[in-house]
């Protein structure tokens, strides 16, 4: 029985120690808001930004901006380290 119970508290233990591992790294190395503006300004360094729009989010994966400059709007995709990506819409066949 008492080895049920060590088995048991250590499991729970590993558990709880990876889930703060986890949220620590998140909190340490994930993508900063502060840094993903200042990277679409750097991107967009000859136009004019005016707004700027988080439209999707997925951690790790990309974060979706939808950017309002003197020159129209733009949507861009920005994959972690921080690489822009810029969404070209498809133009529909004209016959």
């Amino acid at each position: 029985m008492s080895l049920l119970y060590s088995t048991l508290y250590t499991l729970f233990i590993g558990a709880v120690f990876i889930f703060i591992i986890i949220a620590a790294y998140d909190f340490l190395y994930g993508e900063k808001d502060e840094k993903q503006t200042k990277k679409i300004h750097k991107y967009f360094r000859k136009e004019t930004v005016k707004k700027i729009d988080v439209l999707e989010r997925q951690p790790r994966k990309f974060t979706m901006f939808h950017v309002t400059t003197n020159n129209g709007v733009q949507k861009i995709k920005m994959k972690p380290g921080y690489k822009v990506i810029k969404m070209v819409t498809k133009e529909k066949n004209k016959k």
